[in-house]
């Protein structure tokens, strides 16, 4: 396998769907509607062509099942797609990420048969009952959402993680996420800072209604996470995060930036429409991004122009986009510091072990 340019192959971030039957207001399909990697998705076929089982027996350690804009469980061969990667390694760690509404007790039931103890599922919850979810789960259904928390948590051996943002409506009644989350059979719940509040975006959302006490907000440009442990099981993370560390300190920074891309824990990054990307902050899935003295513009990013080169749906396989030319021109502009999301998010004055390698967020 030839990699020109020093790719990690061991951790892929793949959305096998754009497509979500939530309305959350600040996601990027509830803010760009008009974007057109909306409602597209990855097949089965699709996703045996890009990773064979020849990729995934000798590379990969873990796929990250998880949409900028949708939701992986909306993904018709999603089941399908799991079930490949574990027959293919069983020791493979999927780890999907979800809202987890509408789906049936059957799905469930077949989800919970495929996955297996190298696996972890994010039911993606942020209230206590149907009302308090849909005020930012907006469209959400709670009771299918139990009942498929219910099912993977007591009958599959998957680790099950109820993970939650800290908002307004929720920050007073956490004890009650707790307490349905042992109910349901979780492991753990994951309670996230944000930082999509008006106070971190010089009031862009007005009279945030959403925001909760400061104490509950990111205080960097990162959301911030920490597990609450529920039962006395872990996730199998210990080769992927042996494999993080390993990579942080044999990667050297690049005009003051420390590339997460090349170290892996955000992991490579496929979206429904088959665009690769070093990572998924560079999907940019926002109509601009602006740090410091510098703004880009949703059509002039980067991965906009080129999506459809850099692409596996078109025609290449996933060697030819990983060693393609146009990376040439991605790096140049790392080395002269022209772009926004890595100067934001992988400066290396932030990105330490515990950032890079991720033991507070895997």
């Amino acid at each position: 396998m030839i990699n020109k340019y020093g790719w990690q192959f061991y951790h892929w971030h793949i959305e096998p769907s754009s497509k979500c039957s939530l309305r959350c207001p600040r996601c990027p399909r509830t803010e760009m509607p008009d974007t057109p990697w909306l409602n597209k998705e990855i097949s089965l076929e699709e996703f045996k062509r890009t990773f064979t089982p020849d990729f995934i027996s000798e590379f990969v350690q873990r796929f990250t099942m998880c949409g900028d804009v949708g939701d992986p469980i909306y993904c018709k061969d999603y089941l399908q797609i799991v079930e490949y990667i574990k027959t293919v390694k069983p020791n493979c760690h999927v780890y999907t990420i979800t809202n987890g509404s509408y789906k049936t007790e059957r799905w469930w039931t077949d989800f919970a048969r495929i996955s297996n103890e190298y696996d972890t599922v994010n039911f993606s919850v942020d209230g206590y009952d149907q009302m308090s979810n849909d005020l930012y789960r907006v469209n959400s259904n709670f009771k299918s959402i139990m009942q498929g928390m219910h099912i993977m948590g007591h009958q599959s051996t998957a680790f099950v993680n109820w993970a939650a943002i800290y908002f307004d409506f929720n920050q007073d009644h956490t004890q009650k996420i707790v307490e349905l989350a042992k109910t349901n059979g979780c492991d753990a719940v994951q309670w996230t800072k944000s930082t999509k509040f008006s106070s971190k975006y010089d009031g862009a959302y007005g009279e945030d209604l959403l925001e909760p006490r400061q104490e509950f907000i990111s205080k960097t440009d990162r959301y911030e996470r920490n597990t609450q442990l529920l039962t006395n099981r872990t996730q199998n993370t210990n080769q992927y995060l042996t494999t993080n560390k390993e990579k942080y300190y044999n990667t050297r920074e690049v005009n003051g930036i420390l590339p997460l891309c090349l170290v892996g824990n955000r992991g490579m990054y496929i979206n429904a429409e088959g665009t690769v990307h070093p990572c998924s902050w560079t999907s940019f899935p926002y109509q601009s991004m602006s740090f410091e003295n510098k703004t880009i513009k949703y059509e002039d990013s980067f991965f906009e122009k080129y999506r459809h080169i850099l692409n596996v749906k078109n025609g290449l396989t996933i060697e030819q986009v990983l060693n393609h030319e146009l990376w040439e021109k991605f790096f140049t502009g790392m080395k002269n510091d022209t772009w926004v999301e890595c100067s934001l998010k992988c400066r290396a004055s932030v990105v330490d072990e515990n950032y890079a390698v991720g033991y507070e967020t895997n």
